[in-house]
């Protein structure tokens, strides 16, 4: 943790990287998740859509505020984001939460990178089959390891295949996989490949285009859907919500954010009348309810995740 002051009297507490990993494991963040999506689900958060600004060279700025009215988690808070998918870490940026005690900054990167693959976690702890053990990747970067660990975490997994643009970030992800879970990951040279038995499919890419269709998907899996979180960015052919029963993260967020569902509906893949049901509004003892054998988890990422981070961060780092 740094102090910083920005006006008489006042000190800003700024929580880096290394604070804000040395508070998290894997079980609270799996809380964290399951809270910010009951708040969110629960009309106790206003979040406007996130702001997107784009540079014309690749790099974009994000901004999403956000107000929790109730709980533990009650506040204002702001991130701001410069993503550069061009470079190895690709979110650079800070949440800054706001309270009568003044302003504190936590390091945006580091929650980012957390609360989306915990999110993707906590989805697929409520949707994928228990004994679900093998799992597809598309891409291979930060949310690729993220979402490794995590799956991990609450399936038992045993088996992984990996697709990525560049065959050598493939290979540096599969070596990184062999060290830190001793889980030897085979490369293959399409996305279809990669899920052709896949039990769970997490996308975490920056694509343009669509990677699979629904003729690509096995009969019976879980897909977290996490790449495409802004307008331009696909990563599913609409005609996987035909085949899927399909969850959001919010329904407001993902109706402006998510090319694919847009298509999806206008396509009439999806009735007018089904605006999706929310991970928030699902409970862990209640039964599902499904028409199929396929989940899909739309994850567009809300400033809620961002401030129940942090302001967990911060409490613990008070205690």
């Amino acid at each position: 943790m740094h102090l910083f002051r920005y006006q008489k009297g006042n000190i800003m507490r700024y929580f880096d990287r290394r604070h804000v990993e040395s508070c998290l494991d894997i079980s609270l963040c799996l809380n964290l998740s399951q809270k910010a999506f009951e708040l969110q689900s629960q009309g106790l958060v206003q979040q406007p859509d996130r702001t997107i600004i784009a540079s014309g060279d690749g790099r974009l700025m994000g901004t999403m505020p956000a107000y929790i009215s109730e709980g533990n988690y009650a506040g204002f808070g702001l991130k701001a984001i410069l993503a550069d998918f061009s470079v190895s870490e690709p979110h650079e940026g800070c949440i800054l939460l706001y309270d009568r005690r003044g302003m504190m900054a936590v390091d945006a990167s580091s929650v980012t990178e957390i609360r989306t693959a915990s999110a993707s976690a906590w989805a697929t702890h409520l949707l994928a089959p228990a004994g679900a053990t093998r799992l597809a990747i598309l891409g291979t970067g930060i949310q690729a390891k993220k979402h490794l660990q995590m799956m991990k975490a609450v399936r038992p997994i045993r088996s992984v295949t990996v697709w990525g643009w560049r065959e050598a970030s493939a290979q540096r992800f599969a070596d990184w996989a062999q060290t830190e879970t001793g889980i030897d990951v085979r490369i293959v040279q399409t996305p279809a490949e990669a899920v052709a038995d896949a039990d769970i499919i997490c996308t975490v890419t920056a694509s343009r285009e669509p990677l699979l269709s629904a003729a690509d998907l096995p009969e019976r899996c879980h897909i977290n859907a996490v790449g495409a979180s802004a307008m331009g960015f696909q990563e599913l052919d609409a005609d996987v919500y035909r085949v899927c029963d399909y969850f959001l993260d919010s329904r407001n967020a993902s109706a402006a954010a998510s090319q694919c569902l847009q298509q999806a509906r206008a396509k009439g893949y999806l009735s007018p009348e089904d605006p999706g049901r929310e991970i928030g509004e699902l409970h862990p003892e209640q039964p599902l309810q499904l028409t199929g054998q396929r989940t899909l988890f739309k994850s567009i990422g809300l400033a809620v995740q961002d401030l129940v981070f942090a302001r967990e961060i911060v409490r613990i780092s008070a205690s």
